[in-house]
């Protein structure tokens, strides 16, 4: 649980703070009639059968920066508490082993889970799969956002605007102008989830372990994604989409799928940890 305090800088910083999330069943994709739906979005029942943990926050540059000694990011604005950007799939998890899974769950030595796991002792640490992703995410519940809430709109929504920062709550005129005055906000700066997790709508779009493939059956268990495949999902939601479905986009359900090496002219790539139940 949240300090009586509140979550504060060091939680955000020095620390790496996880939440943990019971096994469990839930609904996974979105019903024909939401707001927004895509194809790819076929609602069926997911079975989780472990416990996990999942950050309460996306990784942020002042964490990245303390376990790979550099910082990769574009927003470095007070940045140290803003969510880490211009990362791939592979500088996460590796470009040799780290592309392996569903394989294997084995990581690179040099890449950001690998050395995690050596500081940490935790072999576990990881980038979360879609469903544990989607779980986390709706925290319980079964509508386009994890507020309890619908979307009113594709394009400007006021109530993604109170889980998200997307591209209708940012300052345009400041994006448009550079975008280093407009962008990532903060880790943590509009209201969490039913389960305490923030920013899982909006800021930066999150890289998840799984290959992009179509859902398979109608009823899993601790399903890990395509067997074969080019491209890793994305979940969340980018503060910087500029297509008119830009509150549409930051809906549980919505899948991206990038290029694993992909990631250093992104300012909206970054990812949260997570880390299987010892």
């Amino acid at each position: 649980a949240a300090p009586a305090a509140g979550w504060g800088t060091p939680h955000k910083t020095d620390r790496l703070v996880l939440r943990r999330v019971e096994p469990g069943t839930f609904v996974m994709g979105s019903p024909e009639s939401e707001t927004g739906r895509r194809p790819d979005e076929r609602r069926h029942s997911v079975t989780l059968t472990r416990a996990y943990y999942i950050g309460v926050f996306e990784v942020t540059q002042r964490q990245w920066e303390l376990v790979m000694g550099e910082n990769p990011s574009w927003f470095k604005s007070e940045g140290a508490v803003r969510p880490v950007e211009q990362v791939s799939y592979c500088m996460v998890r590796g470009t040799a082993s780290g592309l392996n899974w569903p394989s294997d769950g084995a990581v690179d030595g040099d890449s950001f889970m690998g050395r995690l796991r050596a500081r940490t002792g935790l072999t576990g640490f990881d980038l979360p799969t879609e469903a544990q992703w989607e779980c986390a995410c709706r925290a319980a519940t079964e509508g386009a956002l994890n507020s309890g809430k619908d979307l009113t709109g594709c394009d400007r929504c006021p109530n993604v605007e109170e889980v998200a920062v997307y591209r209708r709550n940012r300052d345009e005129a400041d994006a448009a102008a550079s975008p280093e005055r407009g962008g990532t906000a903060a880790a943590g700066c509009r209201q969490p989830n039913r389960w305490g997790l923030y920013d899982m709508h909006g800021n930066v779009l999150e890289w998840c372990r799984d290959r992009f493939g179509p859902y398979e059956g109608d009823t899993v268990s601790d399903p890990v994604g395509a067997a074969s495949g080019s491209t890793r999902v994305l979940r969340g939601g980018p503060w910087w989409y500029y297509d008119p479905k830009c509150a549409a986009n930051c809906r549980s359900a919505r899948r991206y799928d990038k290029n694993p090496r992909d990631g250093g002219k992104q300012f909206g790539w970054g990812f949260r940890a997570s880390v299987e139940e010892p």
